[in-house]
């Protein structure tokens, strides 16, 4: 129990964030599964009714939204603006004369847009195994962690480890999102926003109140 409430503090820095921070306005967002890049592939495009080979829709935080669509000819026709959604309906275009109105259903990596389905993709390499080469922050050195171990499948599943001197460890699972340099961990009864930079096999991911700071080496992609 003694070491559940250490993981539950060190997994909850979140909330010391800055006022008004980027960390913030995630957690404050109703739809937090909206949030990412989806794609949608014509599978057999020369042959296809459709007129495109693929559709990219970004969706971000602040209701900001883009849509690119590469053509048959593979010319792209772009579109962006501003959204809103709730739980079943999500508006594109609310800054024109003409916006768009679809019934959505949505989980950690689908969002289906009236009987459509786009999957998100990640925007870089972050899947893969990551193990810790440094581990720094007031909460890690208090509680005597030692080890982490940090799984990101390219489906935004994750699997979540730390273990301490005395060998006892927990973890963590749930899915994440990503926007900018956040990397959003979401688990039952909780969530975790970090910061992270990717050069090469090289993962660093921190938060903004100084409580965690990691280095994790890939060991598999």
């Amino acid at each position: 129990m003694k070491w559940f409430m250490i993981l539950l503090s060190f997994c909850c820095f979140n909330a010391l964030g800055v006022e008004d921070s980027q960390e913030d306005k995630l957690s404050q967002f109703d739809t937090p599964f909206l949030i990412g890049d989806w794609y949608l592939m014509n599978p057999n495009p020369e042959d296809s009714k459709e007129n495109f080979r693929a559709i990219k829709l970004t969706l971000g935080s602040d209701y900001s939204f883009t849509i690119d669509i590469q053509k048959t000819d593979y010319s792209i026709d772009h579109w962006e603006g501003l959204y809103n959604a709730n739980e079943d309906t999500i508006i594109l275009g609310l800054d024109t004369d003409a916006p768009q109105i679809y019934a959505y259903r949505n989980n950690h990596n689908t969002l289906d847009l009236n009987g459509v389905t786009f999957i998100k993709g990640l925007p870089n390499a972050l899947a893969g195994i990551w193990s810790s080469s440094h581990l720094a922050g007031d909460v890690m050195l208090a509680n005597n962690i030692n080890q982490m171990d940090l799984i990101l499948q390219p489906d935004f599943v994750f699997m979540f480890r730390v273990s301490n001197e005395e060998g006892e460890e927990s973890v963590k699972q749930g899915v994440y999102y990503t926007e900018g340099d956040h990397l959003v961990l979401l688990y039952e009864n909780g969530e975790q926003d970090t910061t992270y930079k990717l050069k090469k096999n090289e993962l660093t991911i921190e938060d903004s109140s100084g409580e965690m700071y990691a280095v994790l080496n890939r060991v598999a992609p």
